[in-house]
């Protein structure tokens, strides 16, 4: 009965192809050039402002994230230190979440990335949304301490220029 056998043939084949496709599904962390090789349902982002890029969800909530692969994550929730005359009564108005995978140790993490214990403060300034999920993301290795460029002070002041004026300048009075 050669129905039967291509029937059969095509059956394995289909059941080959669905289980190869489950397997290969991108996780939050791995590398992307654009948000396609992380997700074809859209629901996934690269970030490619991350060395070799990195899988991830923007704007994640408490318990959003996969859980068995990630934790949400909020970078910039401090504000800088050159604004420490600042009011802290507001949130930082440049805090964000991402997703981010988790670890053990170093070996958890790819080629070009640390785990790092964000329970404790931390070089990023990054706060765990996720507490139930583990303590530790891999993350890009934090460079060091740049200097503080002392003009870079008028960073904490929303001050604009008046239409017509130039930035640094001031207006004409009147």
């Amino acid at each position: 009965m050669p129905g039967l056998t291509e029937k059969l043939l095509l059956c394995v084949a289909l059941v080959a192809l669905v289980a190869l496709s489950l397997g290969c599904k991108p996780q939050v962390g791995d590398d992307c050039k654009v948000s396609r090789d992380c997700s074809a349902a859209g629901d996934r982002l690269c970030d490619i402002t991350a060395p070799g890029g990195y899988c991830t969800i923007f704007n994640c909530e408490p318990n959003s994230c996969p859980e068995d692969e990630s934790l949400c994550v909020q970078f910039g929730a401090t504000r800088s230190p050159l604004c420490v005359d600042e009011p802290l009564a507001a949130p930082s108005p440049y805090a964000r979440t991402f997703c981010m995978a988790t670890c053990d140790d170093d070996g958890d993490c790819r080629s070009g990335y640390v785990c790092e214990d964000l329970s404790l403060s931390n070089a990023w300034g990054a706060v765990l949304i996720d507490t139930n999920r583990g303590n530790k993301a891999c993350l890009v290795p934090f460079t060091g301490d740049e200097e503080l460029e002392p003009a870079a002070t008028d960073v904490c002041k929303a001050a604009y220029p008046a239409a017509g004026e130039e930035a640094g300048q001031g207006g004409s009075g009147g």
